[in-house]
């Protein structure tokens, strides 16, 4: 609302601000009148930290969670996904925990906040992994560990659980299960063919 000919006497510095922080992007400004004919202003943005997605709509966020964008420009598509009611305030600590374990954090495609209590992680693969609400660093190195051993992030699984803190439990696929059911049976019928004889 400035212009060439507005006088600098009448203007309020504080309307001018709170303008100026209206705006997602502008963390804090100040404005100082300096006399005869200046005005100063200086702005602290906010950076884009995450994407944000509840009810199906994506937004940018900065890391304490503050809506920046209602819709995702091309430019933000590299930015972390996360997922849920709540978890745009809670991200930041999630992720910054999630950054030292980077064999897990380089297979992460979304992290999801479920109940508004606890993360599960979605990988590029379509796995799925629940974490615990407490303990989540024990969680995420019985993760690495696993990964790293058994490289269990390309079996034949859908889902890792570590919700229970004394083991690590997996949910194969359709077609896993049909093929260790058959196998299953094979033996069944072997150990069958072996006692009649």
């Amino acid at each position: 609302g400035i212009n060439g000919r507005s006088s600098l006497l009448f203007l309020d510095a504080a309307t001018v601000r709170d303008k100026l922080e209206a705006d997602p992007w502008i963390r804090e400004a100040t404005v100082q009148k300096l006399y005869p004919g200046r005005l100063q202003i200086d702005v602290t943005e906010r950076k884009p930290f995450a994407l944000w997605q509840e009810d199906g709509r994506v937004s940018v966020i900065d890391e304490d969670g503050t809506v920046l964008e209602p819709y995702v420009a091309r430019r933000f598509v590299s930015l972390p996904l996360v997922v849920g009611k709540g978890a745009a305030s809670r991200a930041s600590e999630f992720l910054k925990l999630l950054s030292n374990y980077p064999q897990v954090k380089s297979a992460v495609k979304a992290v999801v906040f479920v109940g508004e209590r606890r993360w599960n992680l979605r990988l590029g693969n379509k796995l799925d992994v629940r974490l615990p609400e407490h303990g989540l660093e024990d969680a995420l190195a019985v993760l690495t560990k696993a990964e790293a051993e058994d490289h269990l992030f390309s079996r034949d699984i859908t889902a890792i659980d570590l919700r229970l803190p004394d083991r690590l439990t997996v949910r194969l696929s359709a077609e896993a299960a049909k093929a260790r059911e058959d196998m299953l049976n094979k033996d069944k019928k072997a150990k069958r063919k072996l006692g009649d004889a």
